[in-house]
C-alpha cells in the first residue's frame, strides 16, 4: 500500500503539478509587467485566464486528495517580484507578486492583475515629445512647454477635486512646464522632449467634456526664467485639444500630432485665474504657426500606498527645497501676488514708444532732504528711494510706503534691484555695501560687504554682485549657502571707480579718469576684453554710464556739461546731448525702456529730455524752488507706463519727489516745457492731444524767451569784438589822415 501511494504521487506530480506551476509562474510575471503598461483590457483578459487556470490546479488537488484520503502537501513556488523604475514621475515603483496556494481572492487581490482594486488611483499623464522644425529666430535658445487645464464653462483654471482638504489660496491646478530643451547642449535645432506630466488630480476629474488642455512654446532670455504667471516670456507657439470631442470620442492612449498658432498680442491686465491664452482662444482668430506639437494623452495607474509614502518622504526634500527657491524667485513674489489682485492694466503697450509724461500724479515727501537716487523694481510695482541714509520701498501704483530699510551710516548712492524683485543693493559713503532681502512678512534681512573706502556704484544679477570703490578696486562678490562672499578683486583702473553697467554677460565700468573697461562674465570670474579711451572724455570725471536696450550702445554721462551716445562696436561717439548742466557733483539720467529717450538731471534742477536717435533737446521739467547751490538730482523711467520719477536732493529745503503720467487730457502741471514746435512733436510722438492752443502759444513764448536767454551772452561776445574792430578802424582812419 505504501508502494502504490509513492508510485501514484510520482505519477501525478511530475507531469501535471510542477509544469502547470511554472506556466502559472510565468503568467503572472508577464502580466505584471503588463499592467504597469496601462492596458486594461488586456489586464482583465488575463485575470479571467489565470483564474480559471488555478480553478484547475486546485479540482486536480481536490481529486487526488479525495481519491487517497490522504492530504499530499502542495509545492510553494517561490515569490515572485517584478521591478519597474518610472523615470517620469520622479520615484520608483516595486511590485512584489506572492502567489501562494490557489486561492481566487489571493489572485484578486494583487495589484499586477486587477488595475481597477480599490488601492489604485488613476492620474492623467501628459506626454510631450517632440515639434516639427520651428521658425528661425535668434531669441530660440532653450524652449519649454508650459501646459494649462482650463474648464471652458468658465474659462479659468480646473478647480481641484477636493478644495476643502487643500489651501484655500490654491484651489485651481496650477500650469506646469517641461524642461528645457537647450539647443548647443543637444546640438539640434528641432526640440524633443519626451517628457511626462502627472497631474495629481483624479482622471475622471480632469477629462470631462468642458475640459481643454492648453500647450503653449516659450523661451526666456537671460539666466533664469520668469515665472509661468508673468508676462516676461518669449512666446512662440501654443495649441489646445479637448480630451474628449464634439462626437464624444475620447483622444486619449494614443500619439496626437496638433497644429500650433501664432501667439496673439500680449495684455497689460494680470489675470490671477485666467492664462494669457485663453483670451487667444475665445476669439478665435487664429493664425496657423508653420510647425505642429506632438503630445499623448494617458491614464497613469498608482497605489495609494505608494504615493502615500512618496509624498510623505519627498514633501520636505523635493517640495520644501523647491518653494525655498520659488520664494526667491519671480514665481511666488510678494509683487506678483500683489499684481495679480489687483489687476493691474499698464498704459504702454509692448512695442510702443516711450512719450514724455506731462501731467503729475502723486508727490511723495520721504525726507525733507529729498532724495539722491530712486529706482523702479524690474517689475514695475515697486519703487526704491534713497533719502541721505535710508531707503523707503513704495508700491506702484498705489504709491504707498511699504519698508523703511535702516541700516546705512552714510549718504546713499547707487541701489539696484536683483532680477527677482525681493532682493536690491545699496551703495554708501560709510564705506559699506548692504544687500537687502524683502520677506512677505514684513522682515528684511541684510548683510554688510564692508569695503575700505566709498562705495560709488555696484550691479546685481542673479548670483553675482559686482561694486565699484573710491580705491578704484573692482569686487566681485558670489552667494554661496545665502551667503555673500568675496571672490575676486581687479586693479586695472586708474581713477576712483564712477559707474557700473551689465547686461547678461557683458560688464562695463568707468571711473574718474575718463576710462571706461569690457569685461566678460564668465563663469562668476571677471575678465578683461577692452579698454575703451575716447580723447575728448579723457581725464574727465564720468558720472553715469547706462547700455542701450539693444545693448549696441552706452550713453556717458561726464562733468562737462555734455552726454555722449557711443557706439560699442568702433567705440566712436555718434551723438552729443548738450544743454543740462553737471561740472560739480554726480547726477542722474536714465534711458527710456524703448531707448528713444535720455533723461537728465541738472546741477540748476531742470530735467532735460532728448531725442536718442537725433540728440535733439524736445523738452525740460522746471524746477520749483530756488536752489542756491548745485544739488544733485536722481531720475528713473517706469518699465512698463508712461510713468517719470524724479527729484533733488536739497538738505537745507524740504524737496519732494515728483511723479508724472503720460495723459492725452492734462489734468495737473508738472512744469513741462517743450522746446520744438508743435510740428515736429506730433511727428516724433504721434497724434497727441497738446492741451489748448493758448497753453501751447505759451509754451512757445516760454521756449523763445529760454531761448534768447541762452542767446542773450553770445550777442554780448559779439558786440565787444565788433566795438574792438570799430576801436581798431577808427584808429587807421586817424593814422592815414595824419
Amino acid at each position: 500500500m505504501h508502494f502504490l501511494q509513492v508510485f501514484v504521487g510520482d505519477k501525478e506530480k511530475p507531469p501535471e503539478i510542477k509544469p502547470r506551476k511554472k506556466k502559472l509562474l510565468h503568467l503572472t510575471d508577464n502580466q505584471s509587467t503588463r499592467s504597469s503598461s496601462n492596458s486594461s483590457e488586456r489586464n482583465g483578459s488575463e485575470l479571467s485566464s489565470i483564474s480559471h487556470t488555478s480553478s484547475l490546479l486546485s479540482h486536480s488537488w481536490q481529486k487526488i486528495e479525495n481519491e487517497n484520503n490522504r492530504p499530499i502537501p502542495v509545492p510553494r513556488p517561490r515569490s515572485v517580484s517584478s521591478i519597474k523604475s518610472t523615470s517620469t514621475n520622479g520615484f520608483s515603483e516595486s511590485i512584489s507578486i506572492k502567489s501562494s496556494t490557489s486561492n481566487k481572492n489571493n489572485v484578486e487581490n494583487s495589484r499586477s492583475v486587477t488595475p481597477e482594486s480599490k488601492s489604485e488611483i488613476h492620474r492623467l499623464e501628459i506626454c510631450v515629445h517632440r515639434t516639427d522644425a520651428l521658425k528661425v529666430d535668434t531669441r530660440i535658445k532653450h524652449p519649454s512647454v508650459i501646459i494649462y487645464i482650463v474648464d471652458m464653462s468658465t474659462w479659468e483654471y480646473f478647480k481641484k477635486e477636493d478644495v476643502n482638504a487643500t489651501n484655500h489660496e490654491n484651489t485651481f491646478i496650477d500650469p506646469i512646464r517641461t524642461k528645457e530643451f537647450d539647443f548647443k547642449f543637444h546640438k539640434k535645432i528641432i526640440p524633443n522632449w519626451d517628457e511626462k506630466i502627472i497631474f495629481t488630480e483624479q482622471y475622471e476629474h480632469i477629462i470631462t467634456e468642458n475640459t481643454v488642455i492648453l500647450f503653449e512654446i516659450v523661451d526666456f532670455s537671460g539666466n533664469i526664467h520668469p515665472p509661468i504667471a508673468v508676462n516676461d516670456w518669449h512666446r512662440i507657439a501654443w495649441a489646445f485639444i479637448k480630451p474628449i470631442g464634439s462626437n464624444g470620442i475620447a483622444n486619449t492612449g494614443k500619439q496626437i500630432r496638433i497644429q500650433l498658432y501664432k501667439p496673439g498680442p500680449k495684455l497689460k491686465v494680470f489675470h490671477k485665474n485666467q492664462p494669457l491664452i485663453v483670451h487667444w482662444l475665445k476669439k478665435g482668430k487664429l493664425k496657423k504657426y508653420p510647425s505642429t506639437l506632438y503630445i499623448s494623452l494617458n491614464k497613469g495607474i498608482y497605489s495609494e500606498v505608494m504615493e502615500s509614502e512618496n509624498n510623505q518622504r519627498d514633501f520636505i526634500s523635493n517640495k520644501s527645497c523647491s518653494l525655498q527657491k520659488k520664494l526667491n524667485s519671480y514665481s511666488i513674489s510678494s509683487s506678483l501676488e500683489t499684481c495679480q489682485s489687483c489687476d493691474i492694466k499698464w498704459k504702454r503697450f509692448p512695442g510702443q514708444k516711450c512719450k514724455i509724461p506731462n501731467s503729475e500724479i502723486v508727490k511723495l515727501q520721504p525726507n525733507l532732504e529729498g532724495c539722491m537716487y530712486l529706482k523702479f523694481s524690474y517689475d514695475g510695482l515697486k519703487l526704491a528711494v534713497a533719502t541721505g541714509k535710508y531707503v523707503c520701498i513704495y508700491s506702484v501704483p498705489e504709491y504707498k510706503l511699504l519698508k523703511q530699510l535702516i541700516g546705512h551710516q552714510g549718504l546713499i548712492y547707487t541701489i539696484r534691484w536683483n532680477n527677482d524683485n525681493n532682493n536690491l543693493i545699496t551703495t554708501s559713503s560709510d564705506y559699506t555695501a548692504c544687500v537687502w532681502t524683502l520677506k512677505n512678512n514684513n522682515q528684511t534681512d541684510f548683510q554688510i560687504l564692508p569695503h575700505p573706502s566709498y562705495v560709488y556704484c555696484a550691479e546685481y544679477h542673479n548670483d553675482v554682485i559686482i561694486t565699484g570703490c573710491y580705491d578704484s578696486i573692482l569686487r566681485l562678490w558670489t552667494s554661496t549657502c545665502s551667503k555673500w562672499t568675496l571672490c575676486q578683486e581687479i586693479e586695472l583702473h586708474k581713477g576712483f571707480i564712477t559707474s557700473i553697467a551689465q547686461l547678461n554677460s557683458m560688464v562695463l565700468s568707468a571711473d574718474s579718469h575718463g576710462m571706461i573697461i569690457d569685461w566678460t562674465l564668465i563663469n562668476n570670474r571677471l575678465e578683461v576684453r577692452r579698454i575703451i579711451s575716447v580723447p575728448e572724455i579723457r581725464q574727465v570725471i564720468i558720472s553715469n554710464i547706462i547700455l542701450h536696450p539693444a545693448g549696441k550702445r552706452l550713453l556717458i554721462q561726464t562733468r562737462d556739461s555734455i552726454l555722449r551716445m557711443m557706439d560699442l562696436y568702433t567705440t566712436a561717439i555718434i551723438q552729443w546731448f548738450r544743454g543740462g548742466v553737471n561740472n560739480k557733483v554726480q547726477t542722474g539720467c536714465v534711458l527710456s525702456p524703448c531707448g528713444n529717450l535720455v533723461f537728465s538731471c541738472g546741477e540748476d534742477g531742470l530735467v532735460n529730455v532728448w531725442e536718442a536717435y537725433t540728440a535733439k533737446q524736445l523738452a525740460f521739467y522746471t524746477n520749483r524752488q530756488n536752489l542756491l547751490s548745485a544739488t544733485s538730482g536722481a531720475v528713473d523711467y517706469h518699465p512698463y507706463d508712461h510713468i517719470i520719477v524724479f527729484g533733488v536732493y536739497t538738505p537745507s529745503k524740504s524737496s519732494p519727489i515728483y511723479i508724472a503720467q503720460y495723459k492725452k487730457d492734462k489734468e495737473t502741471d508738472i512744469g513741462l516745457r517743450f522746446l520744438i514746435p508743435t510740428e515736429h512733436k506730433q511727428k516724433i510722438f504721434g497724434n497727441i492731444n497738446y492741451q489748448k492752443t493758448d497753453e501751447g502759444c505759451l509754451n512757445k513764448f516760454k521756449a523763445n524767451q529760454s531761448d534768447n536767454q541762452r542767446v542773450i551772452p553770445l550777442v554780448n561776445i559779439i558786440k565787444k569784438m565788433d566795438n574792438v574792430l570799430n576801436s581798431y578802424k577808427t584808429n587807421e582812419l586817424t593814422v592815414t589822415k595824419l
